[in-house]
């Protein structure tokens, strides 16, 4: 129990100090403490009889009291301020907003405090008390048993411990049980805590943890329904013993959904915290689809070896799923223990093969990050953030910091945030170059007009076209306006996009036992990484060869190019789709899938669909009024082999970029610029081989006809 400090109104005698001479009450502090706590009562908390405070409080305030009158401070240099209205002087507790976290450096060294005169205030910053994370060990013994229609999973803790959860571990892929757990403190009498609790792992989501409520147990008994479903081997399990774990405090924030895409089994979504810096404590999707189970992954854009790529933060697993007639367990929060680089959270959700997951709205909150000041008089005061250079300040109050660890809280939020009117308005990247080298486009073969919907950063996905006909690593890309190139960013996001294939049978009528798909890609060229297969038969077993035939330019003859060698089965409850890993994309547009049947009938395949990988360029279009669609003058330029990759100075302000938010610009259409005229557009598309086969036949014919008008010319009859 926290000591109090009874003290009066002080005597005659002694004189309490005035709120103008603070060396009074330092003096105090210094050689006479106890009657310090009795005059800085008096100076916080008026004279009016007799006051109950507790200990360390009074010798915080003490402390806060004697430091005075605090400095002025030059606002000016300093780019954002926000009022908070103190409505009445004391020891106040505030916690900063996403907006304040994000203004200010990561490391908040250069947040300010100013009272209404203008002079700096001293504060601290407070965290909770860690928690010392709980502890695993194993059971002192696990068993299971089978009968006829359960499992049962009998476990012997070993210790006197409270225990937090039990976790079970097995290594089978994909299952839906009900389970009842019962505890027991010697083995003979049981207690129920769970009946028809869900048991699962489906899609990556799993629940395999049973809650026991910091209790002491000795014996475990966990029963699993396989009546409806086989039985599922359990290995072991993991008991989490009782931590230090204190109450968890959490605010919630504000979000804004910017954007939701869907690719090749996930959907995307793009939400802004209001501000950088922010630390997460959860994530909550409201939705409302009966039946799922979905895995989550949360990541942020970060720039890597000059390419813009996607870095994960986290991930949980959200569900809704019922059995056996038991309501549906539930749950749609996602802890997370991650503080965010950028304004911007990436979502990936995982969909497989089922349908995406529709999300109404996701909401989020954070562990606070409190500032604690003390308030000497009611007034609006400032709170500075935007220093690019200013080293953290150095209170006395440093020390006071676990003192004042648990002091309640207010409901004070710094309003918005507005520049500083003393401070020229800066845009973070207004000084970023729109303009690059000059480019010479004829060795380039194509281009396409950019469509822009407004001017900022810009994100551009690059098509089929581009991605088919550019380098394989994407050196020879140029955006272009009136004739000097546009610095961008470019991104490789851990995103794959889908398109369906047309796939048609092409058997051979010399090989009857052997099965032949020939399939069709939009385009030749394209780095397609993945190829998924459906089939409607629901029994066989295949040894499968993906490939393509390619043409021999030494030999002048079609070979074949393996891709992907797999099996593939299908069997009662399991028609799964198949998915083949590419070792390499394919060159031509055109690629053949075959299997020896044996002695079995033939399968039916239903659908083929490419994966393609998503690649993007990050840059900044002219500011000002709006753009007009498509912009003037603005180009991508590819289908260059020979380019080597561009280096752009915008990578030194790749954060900037990478944490503004962006604008969507599309590609128009394509058109053909190598050759410039009737030979280019002859020979465009055409092999290479076949072009060099057919330019060595020009230059025969052409030394033929030369030969044969040297040679003499024979006697004329009768000469």
């Amino acid at each position: 129990m926290t000591k109090t400090l009874r003290r009066c109104k002080p005597g005659p005698s002694a004189p309490p100090p005035t709120r103008s001479d603070p060396r009074d009450v330092c003096h105090l502090i210094r050689d006479k403490p106890r009657r310090c706590f009795s005059r800085v009562g008096s100076l916080l908390f008026g004279s009016g009889g007799c006051r109950a405070v507790p200990g360390v409080a009074v010798a915080v305030l003490a402390f806060f009291a004697a430091l005075g009158s605090a400095r002025a401070l030059e606002a000016t240099e300093w780019k954002n301020r926000q009022p908070l209205v103190v409505e009445r002087a004391g020891l106040l507790k505030i916690a900063l907003p996403p907006e304040t976290l994000g203004l200010a450096r990561p490391g908040l060294e250069d947040l300010r405090l100013i009272d209404p005169a203008g002079r700096e205030v001293p504060f601290v910053f407070t965290r909770p008390a860690p928690a010392v994370p709980p502890t695993t060990r194993a059971p002192l013994s696990f068993r299971a048993t089978l009968t006829d229609s359960t499992t049962q999973l009998l476990l012997v803790t070993g210790t006197t411990t409270p225990l937090a959860a039990v976790t079970l571990v097995t290594p089978a892929p994909g299952f839906l049980k009900a389970a009842r757990l019962e505890i027991s403190a010697d083995g003979e009498r049981w207690e129920t805590l769970a009946e028809s609790a869900a048991l699962f792992r489906q899609f990556g989501a799993q629940q395999l943890r049973f809650d026991l409520s910091r209790r002491t147990i000795s014996h475990l008994r966990i029963t699993l329904d396989d009546s409806r479903s086989r039985a599922v081997p359990f290995t072991g399990a993991m008991l989490e013993l009782t931590g230090s774990t204190p109450p968890e405090v959490t605010l919630p924030i504000a979000l804004r959904l910017v954007r939701r895409e869907e690719f090749a089994g996930e959907s995307v979504l793009t939400l802004d915290l209001g501000g950088a810096h922010v630390p997460l404590a959860s994530l909550e999707f409201a939705t409302s689809e009966p039946l799922f189970a979905r895995t989550v992954t949360f990541a942020a854009r970060e720039l890597r070896d000059d390419v813009a790529v996607e870095r994960t933060l986290g991930s949980g697993s959200i569900w809704k799923v019922a059995v056996d007639g038991a309501p549906p367990a539930t749950r749609l929060d996602v802890p997370v223990r991650f503080t965010t680089p950028l304004r911007e959270l990436i979502v990936h959700v995982a969909n497989g093969d089922s349908p995406p997951l529709g999300i109404e709205r996701v909401t989020a909150s954070q562990h606070p990050h409190w500032l604690v000041f003390r308030a000497s008089e009611a007034g609006t005061y400032t709170v500075l953030t935007g220093h690019p250079q200013i080293a953290a300040p150095r209170y006395d109050l440093a020390s006071l910091a676990t003192a004042l660890r648990d002091t309640l809280p207010t409901a004070l939020v710094p309003g918005p945030a507005t520049p500083n009117p003393g401070y020229r308005v800066v845009d973070a990247l207004a000084d970023t170059p729109l303009r690059g080298a000059v480019l010479d486009p004829t060795p380039w073969g194509f281009r396409k007009p950019v469509q822009l919907a407004a001017a900022g950063v810009q994100q551009l996905e690059l098509d089929l076209d581009v991605l088919a006909r550019a380098q394989p690593g994407l050196a020879d890309l140029r955006l272009v306006r009136a004739g000097a190139q546009v610095p961008y960013l470019l991104e490789r996001p851990a995103l794959s996009r889908s398109s369906p294939l047309v796939i048609t049978p092409a058997d051979d009528p010399k090989r009857p036992r052997v099965s032949r798909w020939q399939i069709k890609f939009p385009r030749a060229g394209l780095p397609v990484t993945r190829l998924t297969l459906a089939s409607s038969t629901a029994l066989f077993q295949r040894r499968l060869r993906l490939f393509e035939k390619i043409s021999d330019e030494r030999r002048g003859e079609a070979v074949e190019r393996t891709l992907a060698a797999v099996e593939w089965s299908h069997s009662p409850g399991d028609t799964r789709a198949l998915t083949l890993n590419l070792a390499a994309p394919p060159v031509a547009d055109v690629i053949f899938l075959e299997t020896d049947n044996g002695d079995n009938p033939p399968i039916a395949l239903t659908s083929a669909q490419a994966s393609y990988p998503v690649a993007r360029l990050l840059f900044k279009a002219e500011s000002g009024p709006p753009v007009e669609t498509p912009a003037p003058g603005l180009a991508l330029y590819y289908g260059h082999r020979a380019a080597a990759a561009p280096r752009y100075d915008l990578a030194l302000v790749a954060g900037q970029i990478l944490a503004a938010e962006k604008s969507l610009a599309t590609l128009g259409v394509e058109e053909q610029l190598r050759g410039g005229g009737w030979a280019g557009k002859l020979f465009a598309g055409l092999p290479a081989g076949w072009i060099l086969w057919g330019v060595l036949a020009l230059v025969v014919i052409g030394l033929l006809v030369v030969v044969a008008k040297l040679l003499p010319k024979p006697p004329a009859t009768g000469a």
